[in-house]
């Protein structure tokens, strides 16, 4: 070969396996869905879910497990094709005993034997049991993409929500600091003003007891952090732990859901793609299951040479070619086949139960999700309604404090308010980013502000 072909051939299989790459990214990127992820305008948002469906090991394994079915399907496309074979035979006998067949007798003998058939089988498959059984396997294969699409779904969403509350965690802990220093000094100078004989050492003691609480939920706020950080480098399938870096709390975007959804979202969920495709499925094992009870016929033949020399391998004398049907059915069994008739019927009555059971179950999770981003969304509205007049007293007070007419204690303490108010707010916008996310899972991995048409038009 010469060095031109070899770096044609080189260059044939770079673009090959780059062609190959980008069809599986494109393949990944079609399940992770970034229109929707878009939508809440956030870039590093955006990037680690890129990393994360490119390293996760629990969407590689799902991906895994895909590529095992498609071969287990290849598998029973096979049992529908002809079998050929080779089986050769070298032998010699060294030395035979005598052999009687009725009168004649052949003396005892040596030689060699050499055999070199081809043999081919096919069973005809008239009652449709190899189809079926092919039928059903394929059906098994989809079942295992909605695993790998319901994977995908899960695990993006539950990143999702925890770079969220990464982002509320962040934002608390700069509130409790701030708090955690005005009450140190709101701690010092009712000490002070008790010192004085001012007030009693009941209240210096309640300050100095705020003052623990705020530390103790700070370490807590710390904690869980870290905790978040921790689990989310786990998803993204590093080995490198790294910080998370999310954006400002101020910087997170909300939008409006919608006050009810089409009852035809369900039929996205991979849970009842999954139970509508084990019902096909069973149907087809229940087919097979018949046909097994019924006769099979399978055509045989070989082609080849019979040689007991090695001079006359291929001589037309040493030819050999011989065909047939054979018929065949199992005339008592135990009742076995009946049994597994009557298993694979019961099959497909469970699935059917299943399907049913999967619908409600669908309907009860977007229902309870569609529910819970109500509350939130309200919540989020009454929250930033509640903080903007506890902002304005501030204000006022802040006002009183300027020109004289508020001690610096007072006007500490309506700051700290200020900052505990805000606290629900930081906390129930987040709450409500997440259960837009929650939504997004319970409705399949599909832009639900975007309501698809569907067969079924009632509400949820």
């Amino acid at each position: 070969m010469t060095i031109k072909k070899l770096m044609g051939l080189l260059l044939s299989v770079i673009i090959t396996s780059q062609l190959v790459c980008a069809a599986e990214t494109d393949y990944r990127m079609a399940y992770t869905n970034m229109d929707w992820w878009n939508k809440y305008n956030d870039e590093k948002l955006v990037g680690y879910i890129q990393e994360l469906v490119m390293n996760n090991q629990d969407l590689k394994i799902a991906n895994i497990r895909t590529q095992e079915a498609q071969e287990a399907v290849k598998m029973a496309v096979a049992n529908q094709l002809p079998y050929i074979g080779f089986e050769g035979t070298a032998q010699r006998t060294f030395h035979s005993s005598d052999n009687e067949y009725g009168s004649m007798m052949i003396p005892s003998y040596k030689q060699s034997q050499f055999i070199m058939p081809l043999s081919a089988s096919y069973e005809i498959d008239i009652w449709g049991k190899n189809l079926n059984n092919k039928r059903s396997v394929k059906k098994s294969l989809a079942m295992v993409k909605e695993n790998e699409r319901a994977a995908y779904i899960s695990t993006i969403s539950n990143f999702a929500a925890d770079y969220f509350n990464l982002i509320k965690t962040k934002k608390l802990i700069s509130n409790y600091e701030k708090m955690l220093e005005i009450q140190t000094e709101i701690a010092e100078m009712t000490e002070t003003k008790y010192t004085w004989g001012l007030c009693s050492y009941t209240e210096v003691l309640s300050e100095k007891q705020s003052l623990s609480q705020l530390k103790n939920h700070l370490n807590n706020l710390k904690e869980f952090e870290d905790l978040l950080e921790n689990q989310m480098v786990v998803i993204l399938g590093s080995r490198t732990p790294s910080k998370i870096q999310v954006s400002d709390w101020e910087d997170v975007a909300t939008f409006e859901i919608p006050s009810e959804l089409n009852g035809a979202l369900i039929q996205y969920r991979p849970d009842y793609q999954k139970m509508q495709l084990n019902v096909e499925k069973r149907g087809y094992d229940l087919k097979a299951a018949r046909a097994s009870l019924l006769p099979t016929f399978t055509i045989f033949g070989s082609i080849g040479y019979n040689a007991y020399q090695t001079g006359k391998m291929f001589t037309p004398s040493t030819f050999m070619s011989s065909a047939g049907i054979t018929p065949n059915i199992d005339l008592f069994t135990g009742g076995a086949k009946m049994a597994f008739f009557r298993i694979s019927k019961l099959g497909l009555k469970e699935a059917l139960q299943e399907y049913e059971k999967v619908v409600l179950t669908s309907m009860q999770e977007i229902n309870d999700s569609l529910t819970s981003a109500k509350l939130m969304r309200d919540n989020y509205t009454n929250g930033t309604d509640i903080f903007k007049n506890q902002k304005h007293k501030f204000e006022l007070a802040s006002q009183k404090f300027d020109i004289g007419a508020m001690s610096r204690l007072d006007y500490l303490k309506h700051e700290k308010e200020m900052l505990q108010v805000e606290e629900e707010e930081i906390s129930s916008k987040i709450d409500y980013v997440v259960s837009t996310i929650n939504l997004y899972k319970a409705v399949g991995g599909v832009d639900y502000l975007n309501q698809p048409a569907g067969t079924e038009k009632e509400a949820v």
